[in-house]
């Protein structure tokens, strides 16, 4: 797709990736729940992305609305905790639909081992703060979303795995409130070592959002952009590391034994992938919103063209004269080809 193209039809496009993102979750949680029928599946996931095309924010709130009730059939109490969650989340990024649906599509990401691609565009893309607010979401959902599921909520190990949601439907259909809440948390906070854990985790994430965010806002006063590009996800990366590996194992939250040095190094091979997806994404945006130069007008003879003879080829226009102009105080100037050469005799009497 040409730049031009994009450029002219912008809002529609920058409104695109998150509608269609929206209409892809709910899809999927009435596919997994099975509680719609097909025709209504499609109505509704039509009606969601068409919404959020025209008003975001209303496209969001439609999109809230189709999932309650998928949401009720696991649990009254599950549905009333992700509704608020999602309904505060609609005041605070009212208007930047694209953070959240990138936030809520962490799974489905991880799945694929790219979850680690939200905190490094979040970061490229709407600076440091929003790197870091996406990063510690990201890390935070992922974690509570794996426990729930049965799974280790390790974020070093989660990539790749299936997540197992008939699991979740069937551990939460019998919970009452409080062991909703208890069921939520205990997998993180088993004891105070794997909380902490689990926080420097989270951190990291966000820590990972901060540096890629920081190097970006200085990379357009850079003479070589690419070169603070590549800062930029190295110093996310580092922060990555730092918070997930180097300093739980300095405090012994960690062990260094044959397999997690293993799990280690299926880590660093997936940062590197998402770290190369991410600067080519953020790459493709740049050069889709480049400034597009405008064609110059070409001046076109109109004067008959005698029988036999070539028509010559359009000229570009000429610009004008873009010296310094003389001050106001000096008259009219008269150019030099405009001077008059013949000499006026005067007799005199």
């Amino acid at each position: 797709m040409p730049a031009w193209f994009y450029q002219r039809y912008r809002c529609f496009f920058d409104r695109l990736a998150p509608a269609a993102g929206l209409a892809a979750l709910f899809w999927l949680t009435a596919q997994t729940m099975d509680v719609f029928s097909l025709e209504w599946q499609l109505f509704i996931a039509g009606s969601v992305l068409l919404a959020a095309l025209i008003a975001p924010i209303a496209g969001y709130l439609l999109f809230v609305a189709a999932v309650a009730y998928p949401l009720y059939t696991i649990s009254i109490y599950v549905a009333a905790l992700a509704l608020s969650a999602l309904v505060i989340l609609a005041f605070f990024i009212r208007d930047h639909l694209a953070p959240l649906v990138l936030l809520l599509s962490m799974p489905l990401l991880m799945t694929g081992r790219m979850g680690l691609l939200a905190p490094f565009l979040a970061g490229l893309w709407w600076g440091e703060w929003g790197g870091v607010l996406v990063g510690l979401g990201s890390g935070l959902w992922l974690k509570l979303f794996a426990g729930m599921c049965g799974m280790s909520p390790d974020l070093m190990a989660l990539g790749g795995q299936p997540l197992a949601t008939g699991h979740l439907i069937a551990r939460f259909q019998t919970a009452n409130s409080y062991q909703t809440l208890i069921w939520m948390a205990n997998p993180l906070a088993p004891d105070a070592q794997t909380l902490l854990l689990h926080v420097l985790e989270i951190l990291g994430w966000g820590l990972t959002g901060y540096g890629v965010g920081l190097m970006r806002t200085r990379m357009e006063e850079m003479p070589r952009p690419g070169v603070g590009l590549v800062a930029g996800v190295s110093l996310g990366l580092l922060g990555l590391i730092l918070g997930s590996w180097a300093i739980p194992v300095g405090l012994a939250l960690r062990d260094t034994s044959g397999t997690s040095i293993s799990n280690l190094l299926d880590f660093l091979v997936e940062c590197g992938w998402n770290a190369l997806i991410a600067m080519g994404t953020f790459g493709l945006s740049r050069y889709m919103r480049r400034p597009v130069a405008p064609s110059k007008p070409m001046r076109v003879d109109t004067r008959p063209i005698p029988a036999g003879q070539a028509q010559p080829a359009p000229q570009p226009e000429s610009k004008p004269h873009s010296g310094p102009r003389p001050p106001a105080w000096a008259g009219p100037q008269v150019r030099e080809e405009e001077a008059p050469s013949d000499i006026i005799m005067i007799d005199l009497d």
